[in-house]
C-alpha cells in the first residue's frame, strides 16, 4: 500500500502539504518520520541536512526508504510495541504525514510519539479534512465515494475536521501552535462531484464555512508544559490564524462574487444590445404590418366597390330586357357551330 503514495517532493511547491511540512521542520534536525513509506519525503529531509529515523509498516517500502534514512523500524503502530526499538532516542521533530487517519488508535500513537520528543521539539501533522465541501455535496447526493487515495481513501479509519485534529493533539499532551491549509476549490477534488444540479443556495451555504475548501490541515504542535501561558498563547495564535484564514476565504468569495457580478453585468450589456436590435426589428415589422394592413383594407374596399358595380349592372332594367335576345343569339351560335361543311369547301 505504501507504494501507492510514492511521489516527488518539491520544497518550493505552493499549496502543498509536503512543502508546508518541510518549511516547518527547517534544516539539520533529528527527525522521526512516522509512516515514511518509500522514503520520498525522507529524501527531502535528507537533502536539508536532517538525520532521519523512519517507521514503516510495509517492509518492502521500508527497504527503499533506508537509502536516505539512518534506519527504518518496521512494525505496526497500532500494536504499540515498536517504540521500544527506538532505544529511548529523542528527536527534534516528529512528522506524521497523512498517517493518523489510517490508525485504529491515533491518540495512543501520538502520545507514545510525544514521549520521544525533546523538550524543545515539536510535531508536524497533516490530515485530510473530512468536512471539505465536495464530501458534503456527495453526502447530500446520498454518496460516500471511496477512492484509492485522497479525502475518502478506502484505508482511512478515522476522519478529522479542524477542531477534531486540534482536540486529538491536546489530548496527546501537545499544544497546536500553527495551522496551514492546502486548498482545493469545490468540484475539483478526486471525488468527482459535479456543479450541475447543485442549487446555488446549497453552494452558498457550504461556502459560509471558511474551511469548506480546505483539503488538508498541516499542524505544528509543541509539548504542553502545563503552564496557562502556553495554552493561552496557543489559543490566541490559533484564533488569529483562523481569523486570518477566514478573511482570506471571505476575500476570495467576495472576489468571486464580484467577478460573477461583472460577468452578469457584461451579459446584461450584451442582452441590452441584443434587446435594442430586436426592438428595432420589431418596430420595422410593426410598420410593415401596418402598411400591409392598410393595403389589405384598400384591396378589400376596392373589391367591395367592384362587386357592388357588378351587382348594380346585373340588376339594371336594360340588362334584364336584353336577356331574351342574348339567350336567342347564343342559341343560334350553338346551332351554326354544328352545321355540316359543303363538299366543295373541303
Amino acid at each position: 500500500m505504501a507504494f501507492v503514495y510514492h511521489t516527488t517532493v518539491d520544497p518550493n511547491a505552493e499549496n502543498n502539504s509536503h512543502a508546508y511540512t518541510l518549511d516547518m521542520v527547517g534544516f539539520n534536525k533529528r527527525v522521526l518520520e512516522v509512516g515514511c513509506a518509500t522514503g520520498y519525503f525522507t529524501k527531502a529531509l535528507h537533502d536539508r541536512g536532517c538525520r532521519v529515523v523512519g517507521i514503516e509498516f510495509d517492509a518492502d517500502a521500508a527497504s527503499v526508504a533506508e537509502k536516505w534514512a539512518e534506519r527504518v523500524v518496521v512494525g505496526d503502530l497500532d500494536a504499540g510495541t515498536l517504540w521500544w526499538e527506538l532505544g529511548g532516542e529523542q528527536f527534534d521533530v516528529i512528522t506524521f504525514g497523512d498517517v493518523l487517519e489510517h490508525l485504529r488508535d491515533p491518540l495512543a500513537t501520538l502520545r507514545a510519539a510525544a514521549r520521544t520528543l525533546k523538550a524543545s521539539g515539536f510535531v508536524t501533522i497533516s490530515v485530510p479534512n473530512i468536512a471539505h465541501g465536495d464530501v458534503r455535496i456527495a453526502l447530500l447526493e446520498g454518496d460516500f465515494p471511496y477512492h484509492e487515495t485522497g479525502l475518502l481513501d478506502r484505508t482511512h479509519v478515522h476522519f478529522f475536521t479542524r477542531s477534531g485534529i486540534r482536540t486529538l493533539i491536546r489530548e496527546a499532551g501537545l499544544v497546536p501552535v500553527e495551522t496551514r491549509r492546502v486548498i482545493m476549490p469545490l468540484f475539483q477534488s478526486e471525488l468527482g462531484v459535479k456543479r450541475e444540479g447543485v442549487p446555488q443556495a446549497t453552494i452558498s451555504q457550504i461556502l459560509k464555512d471558511a474551511e469548506a475548501e480546505t483539503y488538508q490541515f498541516v499542524v505544528k504542535a509543541v509539548l504542553d508544559n502545563g503552564t496557562r501561558t502556553l495554552a493561552t498563547l496557543s489559543d490566541r495564535v490559533n484564533e488569529l490564524s483562523d481569523r486570518a484564514n477566514d478573511e482570506v476565504v471571505r476575500t476570495a468569495l467576495l472576489r468571486r462574487e464580484m467577478q460573477e457580478h461583472e460577468e452578469r453585468t457584461e451579459d446584461y450589456g450584451r442582452l441590452q444590445e441584443e434587446r435594442e436590435v430586436l426592438l428595432e426589428e420589431l418596430r420595422i415589422l410593426r410598420r410593415e404590418l401596418k402598411q400591409s394592413d392598410g393595403m389589405l383594407k384598400e384591396a378589400r374596399r376596392e373589391a367591395a366597390e367592384r362587386q357592388q358595380e357588378l351587382e348594380g349592372l346585373l340588376n339594371t332594367k336594360t340588362l334584364r330586357l336584353l336577356a331574351p335576345a342574348r339567350r336567342l343569339y347564343g342559341h343560334i351560335r350553338r346551332i351554326g357551330s354544328r352545321r355540316p361543311v359543303p363538299p366543295e369547301q373541303t
